[in-house]
């Protein structure tokens, strides 16, 4: 016998249709005894009865019920309507009156009914929802910390649930040659630790203390593409694949391993180690890796480099972070090729800070005392055109004190793990603001960039918090240009797509800045809400130096020139870099090359000596 679930009370098909025809059937019975009879009393009885009845079909049929009623009340409706009017009845109005009723009582009925039920289903889907983030975690968490299993796609194809909620949720960050996490996925990952420690930090007394350092392992094959054209792209696959099941195998269980490109792979682990412990277990990943090209008395003549990188002393964006730990692991490759000599640099960056092993209460007196008697200030980096016609300014905060300048990173990361961000980010917002505002008195056409991060455009009023300093100041906001950090820009973009969209309907311009300095996507620019894109300045710093660099440099310029954004160089410190990304067809430039940073005092005389 056939059960539909969806009724509430009668679910077998057979007895909902036994019920539907008997009650179809009492209905027309009892109105046509009502119509033949000629005592009024009785047809109001008999009227409470059918009211009843059609309130029951309504409630124990469901949908198709309350069809079924609502036309049998319909043609009471009219039989009654005809009795009044024609045949002057004197129950047919009492009895008009109460189907009226009834009908309008099973409307209203269903219409809660369709209510109550598209909550009951928006909760439904809400937990399936939470079901199915809790079952992509496990599967991720279980992925992460499982490293001694290579997953058989075959097996995994006999599980279609299985296959089908990797595939729709894991495909395009897994590494379909070696099944690891692939670059988005890491990325992602060492986000997520970010995003997690800055809010421990920001819900602590010390943020200190609650701080969760981790650590990047680049580590790499030394001369890949020559190794691949003599023994072909095929064979190194299966090297490849052989890699990363052993870097699997050698890693702790806890520690994520993720293929980023060719033979290159990332470890990542929360660990507290010494540098001698961290050293020799980037040792032992790295024998274990080369012993994929050996078995045996034969073997090939490979090695392979690593390089650390550390959070938070080294960067506090996934993309820098592993871009470090490729660059220190390619100096460990020339240091060991002869080409450079050993440096210091063991990517381990120095504790020292005003800020160090500080409390939360301590951290803010430390900045209102810097505001107050001007260690933290304002200074504006003058921008130019390839033909050196001041074109505006970018806006920093500086930090000075006791003769020492505390870097923007040190001091940024304190603000924000203490919670002092919004207070830093509205002292600059104001000051630049009034500086734009001066200055266009001077020259109506020039700019200000100021940079700002995700984490000011997360608060809930900064549009408004924005709108009355633009207000308080008088400037143009034409000229304004927020710079957002690629990093933050990529990473965080679905939580702050609204405010960029409406900061954008303020006539704001918007520049992606730092590009180059991690792991940049062109892919993902003509998606963003950017009109200007900033070159880093280590990104162009070899221009002169290194052919690739030049290429993938004008490369960049045109590819954005072509989709209508802007171009800037920033950190532009010598005549040969300005005249080749002149050369280039860059837009707009700074750095030390065309002037250093200035102070608010010497901004209007600036602008004044550089007028057109």
């Amino acid at each position: 016998m056939k059960k539909n679930d969806s009724r509430l009370f009668i679910q077998s098909d057979a007895t909902y249709v036994a019920v539907v025809f008997l009650s179809v059937v009492l209905f027309i019975g009892l109105l046509a005894l009502q119509i033949f009879s000629g005592i009024s009393s009785t047809r109001y009885i008999i009227g409470v009865i059918l009211v009843l009845l059609a309130y029951m079909m309504n409630i124990f049929e469901g949908k198709f019920g309350f069809y079924i009623s609502f036309a049998l009340n319909f043609v009471q409706f009219m039989i009654y309507t005809y009795e009044y009017i024609i045949m002057r009845n004197e129950s047919a109005p009492v009895l008009l009156i109460m189907t009226i009723a009834i009908m309008f009582i099973d409307m209203l009925l269903q219409y809660y009914i369709i209510k109550i039920a598209g909550k009951i289903q928006h909760i439904e889907d809400s937990k399936r929802n939470e079901r199915g983030k809790a079952i992509r975690k496990e599967l991720e968490d279980e992925m992460f910390s499982r490293t001694s299993l290579i997953v058989n796609h075959e097996v995994m194809g006999s599980h279609q649930g299985l296959s089908e909620a990797i595939g729709r949720n894991l495909a395009s960050s897994i590494d379909p040659l070696t099944t690891l996490p692939g670059r988005d996925m890491i990325t992602e990952r060492i986000d997520k630790f970010i995003r997690e420690d800055i809010s421990n930090m920001q819900s602590s007394d010390r943020p200190d203390s609650v701080c969760r350092p981790f650590t990047v392992i680049y580590l790499a094959l030394d001369h890949f593409d020559t190794i691949t054209r003599g023994i072909g792209h095929k064979s190194m696959d299966l090297f490849i694949q052989n890699m990363a099941h052993r870097l699997r195998e050698a890693a702790d269980p806890t520690d994520m391993v993720a293929r980023i490109d060719d033979a290159d792979f990332v470890i990542l682990f929360k660990r507290s180690l010494s540098k001698e412990a961290e050293t020799k277990y980037a040792d032992k990943l790295s024998k274990e890796a080369s012993r994929a090209f050996a078995a045996g008395i034969d073997s090939m003549n490979t090695t392979i480099h690593y390089g650390f990188a550390h959070y938070p002393s080294d960067s506090r964006h996934a993309g820098e972070l592993i871009a470090k730990a490729e660059d220190r692991m390619s100096k460990a490759a020339a240091i060991a090729a002869g080409i450079m000599k050993k440096t210091d640099d063991t990517g381990l960056a120095s504790d020292e800070s005003v800020f160090k092993n500080k409390s939360k209460d301590e951290i803010v007196k430390i900045f209102e005392r810097a505001i107050s008697d001007g260690s933290i200030h304002m200074a504006y980096q003058p921008c130019f055109t390839a033909d050196r016609v001041l074109t505006g300014f970018e806006a920093f905060l500086r930090f000075e004190q006791n003769g020492k300048t505390i870097p923007p990173q040190v001091f940024l990361a304190a603000a924000e793990n203490s919670g002092y961000m919004r207070r830093i980010g509205g002292y600059s917002m104001e000051n630049s603001l009034n500086a734009l505002a001066s200055i266009n008195k001077i020259d109506p056409s020039l700019t200000m960039n100021i940079n700002i991060s995700s984490y000011q455009l997360r608060e809930p009023d900064f549009i408004q918090s924005f709108s009355n300093i633009v207000s308080s100041t008088d400037c143009n906001v034409n000229n304004l240009i927020l710079d957002l950090q690629e990093e933050s820009l990529i990473t965080s973009l679905a939580d702050i797509r609204m405010t960029v969209e409406e900061l954008a309907t303020t006539g704001v311009r918007m520049a992606l800045d730092n590009f180059g300095r991690g792991y940049s996507s062109f892919n993902a620019i003509p998606l963003l809400p950017v009109s200007v894109l900033k070159l880093d300045g280590n990104f162009t710093l070899n221009l002169a130096t290194d052919a690739t660099v030049r290429i993938l440099t004008r490369s960049a310029i045109s590819l954005m020139h072509d989709i209508d954004i802007t171009v800037t160089a920033t950190g532009v410190g010598q005549e040969d870099q300005f005249d080749i990304l002149a050369g280039s067809g860059c837009d707009r430039f700074q750095g030390l090359f065309l002037g250093a940073a200035i102070s608010t005092d010497e901004l209007e005389g600036f602008v004044k000596s550089h007028r057109k």
